[in-house]
């Protein structure tokens, strides 16, 4: 044991928590304490679960417990009153123990409710102790009726179906039942004598008790290591879905993306362009695509090698992207060419956002000192197919490397006007 300032078990529970305390103390804090304490004792029972899951674990199976319990005790309640009323002489003493027992469901009824339905709230200290209560208060009912029937016959059925009725609805952590079962057989044993003077039945259900104690744990033991392995199954079949539906995702990006830039590819561009023209007609908006490709980039990759052309690209690419708004579509078309799709965008509008992204690139600071600039051609939908807006986008940007580069070039229903950016 250590001293005051360290811990006294292997729990790690501060001395302080054993402290007394004056009726103004800290009681907030010791509450507290005392829910880490029990929920680090129910996670060294919850053996074989992942520290990840094992709240989720225990929320899962006591959730399933309450509701259980709910059950059991609305029996309880029928079947006493029943056997009080019924059965029974007003005042004798099994009166007041059916009474007793039915009075006892009653009252743990709607906390019984409660907790299954307020589960996630609940410390795992407040969530044992209603079980653990519920079942002693089961197997204390059992006890005292079949040490009742000892004055009638030898029999300890009684006992017996509250073993079963709480080792097979009520799945607790092993070590858990075991002690619980062990201290009420020991309590059978001990208050036997008691009630039944024949030497040879007490041997008699001594044995059967204790045998059917250890059948109980074994079988809530058995439950409890079924649900831990389907708990785990489930778990490990919904992680396998995460990772396929990401690999999935990666596949998608693969046949969608660009693997340098990060772009649409061409045949995915030119799957949205088809699905933004159709939108367009459906809805009778403008939609504007422009061409744009980097001047005398064959000579860039003469001069200082693929390896820093493609870095341009790259850097070029995310400084289309950015300009962008959200709702336009950018693709590499191939080698140095770009495409952008502007819904909801005028040729007009479009000239003015290629112009923002001319001078920004053209503001860039490159490898080697290198500067970049492009021509661009812009056309609006006009009745157009995938096909024929593409050609005018074409047609517009070599339109535009022809009078010099650094251009864009503009067509608007047949109409055409140029800009030059210096």
């Amino acid at each position: 044991m250590k001293s005051r300032r360290g811990f006294t078990n292997k729990y790690k529970i501060p001395w302080t928590f054993y402290r007394p305390r004056g009726i103004f103390g800290n009681n907030v804090q010791i509450l507290k304490r005392k829910s880490e304490t029990s929920l680090k004792l129910v996670q060294c029972v919850v053996a074989g679960v992942p520290t990840e899951y094992k709240r989720e674990f225990i929320n899962k199976i006591c959730r399933e417990n309450f509701l259980h319990m709910v059950i059991i005790s609305i029996l309880f309640i029928i079947a006493e009153l029943s056997l009080a009323v019924f059965t029974e002489p007003f005042d004798s003493s099994t009166f007041y123990l059916a009474m007793g027992i039915a009075l006892f469901n009653l009252i743990l009824f709607p906390v019984l409710q409660y907790s299954k339905i307020k589960i996630e709230k609940l410390s795992v200290f407040q969530i044992m102790g209603t079980q653990l209560l519920f079942s002693a208060g089961i197997l204390s009912g059992g006890l005292l009726w079949s040490l009742y029937e000892q004055s009638l016959f030898v029999s300890g059925s009684t006992y017996m179906l509250a073993l079963y009725v709480v080792s097979a609805f009520t799945v607790m952590p092993p070590p858990i039942s075991a002690v619980l079962f062990l201290v009420f057989a020991l309590l059978f044993v001990y208050l036997l004598p008691s009630y039944q003077f024949i030497t040879e039945a007490i041997l008699i259900l001594n044995i059967n008790i204790i045998s059917m104690s250890v059948i109980a744990w074994i079988l809530n033991m058995t439950t409890y290591n079924r649900r831990i392995n389907t708990f785990l199954n489930e778990k490990e079949i919904v992680e396998k879905n995460r990772e396929l539906e990401t690999v999935n995702t990666e596949l998608r990006d693969m046949t969608m993306r660009d693997s340098m830039t990060g772009l649409l590819n061409h045949k995915c561009s030119m799957k949205r362009l088809k699905e933004e023209i159709d939108r367009a007609r459906r809805i009778q908006y403008p939609l504007s695509v422009a061409m744009i490709d980097l001047d005398n980039f064959k000579d860039i990759n003469d001069s200082f090698g693929h390896q820093i052309g493609d870095e341009i690209i790259i850097q070029v690419s995310y400084t289309i992207k950015e300009a962008c708004r959200t709702t336009d579509i950018v693709g590499r078309y191939g080698g140095e060419e770009f495409i952008v799709i502007m819904p909801d965008t005028s040729s007009e509008d479009a000239e003015l956002m290629l112009k923002r992204i001319q001078e920004k690139i053209g503001g860039n600071d490159y490898k080697e000192g290198i500067h970049i600039t492009f021509s661009c051609g812009i056309s609006e939908l006009n009745g157009d197919s995938v096909h024929g807006l593409l050609k005018t986008s074409d047609f517009k940007l070599y339109e535009a490397k022809r009078k010099g580069k650094n251009r864009i070039e503009v067509q608007l229903n047949k109409n055409e006007k140029s800009a030059v950016v210096n």
